[in-house]
């Protein structure tokens, strides 16, 4: 028993100074809530329906990783990423049970800026170091089903595999960035392409950004455009499907944030999209796009391919040791089969430190969306709605 307990110790320092050497860090965070989700979808044949339940990653997506860095001299280093998403209501890994699936690359640094290879959050999001969008989202309700930003643009707010990303050094408050995937999602499972498709090629889905960031004093703003260049076997489906060649899905954004002397924080965006697949992220109005119709080949309600606008308008203020949030955004868009969506969101929120790892918010919020046009032959004229309340906790470790 004293000969295990010996080589444990042993192993645990061996491993430790290893540590030690390479400079890696072990991190992550855990957020768990309690909400409460109603529904209406304003469809013949349909109740509205509520849900309570226990939720992971409503404010922000629950994780543990490893990070590390080697100073190579001469101002470079190298480093690298590996982070796991998880379910803290469950423990299941999450992003379809990758064990690294929220980010997974090297990168290297020096007097040139920063360049990356691998697994990578896009710039058109509030995750990893560069996601862009943390300087226009008001809420950071990443996860919410009845509000967020998420509900009042087009883009994917995720990201992608096989990437290749450049971020410039800053000058003169100016920073520019760009990104380049030959290969959006390795999985081969959800259809969009088939086994075998050859990354880089026509056969598989290849997405790009530029992105533009200034900052000066208590101004923030950013510009990002990205594309998603479709592959073959999307593009073959969606001719059968709609009887329409789709092209390439695009989005273009522009907002950022200005923060007072009184510590009052205000944000906007405005957002252009258009060829843009919106399929899982309906939220409150996944029931309404089924039951009236509009759904993927699976039967789930899917927006489809979109072209449209958004617009948000949100403020912060820290009040009472805590920060409140509120947002009101607007979504005005038509998909491939010329159904058109107007979808209004309110929602407010407050956080409140406990101390500097760990906080607890409660966040709100009620969203209404217009429905026109026909279905398989079916008119569809329907104003579905949907509100939540949410309370949870953020731990950082």
């Amino acid at each position: 028993m004293k000969k295990s307990l010996i080589a444990l110790a042993v192993a645990s320092a061996a491993m430790a100074g290893s540590a030690y050497a390479a400079n890696v860090e072990v991190y992550g965070l855990l957020d768990t809530s309690l909400a409460y989700v109603y529904a209406d979808p304003d469809a013949s044949g349909h109740d509205g329906e509520g849900k309570f339940t226990m939720e992971n990653a409503r404010e922000f997506g629950s994780r543990f990783g490893l990070r590390g860095s080697e100073d190579l001299g001469n101002g470079m280093k190298v480093g690298f990423v590996l982070e796991s998403g998880i379910k803290s209501d469950s423990g299941e890994l999450d992003q379809g049970g990758r064990l690294f699936g929220r980010e997974a690359h090297i990168n290297l640094t020096g007097d040139f800026g920063y360049l990356a290879f691998g697994l990578q959050p896009v710039f058109g999001s509030t995750l990893g170091q560069h996601g862009l969008f943390r300087a226009i989202d008001p809420l950071f309700a990443n996860y919410t089903e009845a509000f967020g930003s998420g509900h009042a643009s087009a883009s994917s707010w995720t990201r992608v595999d096989n990437a290749v990303s450049y971020v410039t050094p800053t000058w003169a408050g100016f920073t520019f960035y760009g990104m380049y995937s030959f290969q959006n999602s390795s999985k081969t499972t959800d259809g969009f392409y088939n086994d075998g498709a050859r990354e880089g090629s026509a056969e598989v889905d290849r997405y790009g950004a530029l992105a533009a960031r200034y900052q000066a004093g208590a101004l923030e703003s950013v510009l990002v455009w990205d594309m998603t260049t479709y592959g073959n076997e999307r593009h073959n489906k969606a001719l059968d499907k709609y009887g329409d060649n789709i092209d390439h899905g695009m989005t273009a954004t522009f907002g950022g944030n200005y923060t007072f002397g009184n510590g009052l924080k205000v944000l906007a965006f405005g957002q252009w999209f258009k060829d843009q697949e919106l399929g899982r992220r309906a939220g409150v109005m996944s029931g309404a796009l089924k039951a009236h119709g509009i759904v993927d080949g699976s039967g789930v309600g899917n927006y489809g391919f979109v072209d449209g606008y958004g617009l948000s308008l949100g403020v912060n203020y820290p009040i009472g040791g805590g920060v409140a949030k509120a947002q009101v955004a607007y979504r005005d868009m038509e998909n491939q089969n010329d159904v058109e969506f107007n979808r209004w969101t309110i929602a407010a929120a407050y956080d409140y430190p406990l101390s500097k790892r760990t906080a607890v918010y409660a966040m709100t919020g009620y969203t209404q969306e217009s429905m026109e046009g026909t279905v398989d032959s079916k008119k569809v004229d329907a104003d579905p709605s949907g509100y939540e309340f949410t309370v949870g906790m953020v731990h950082r470790f």
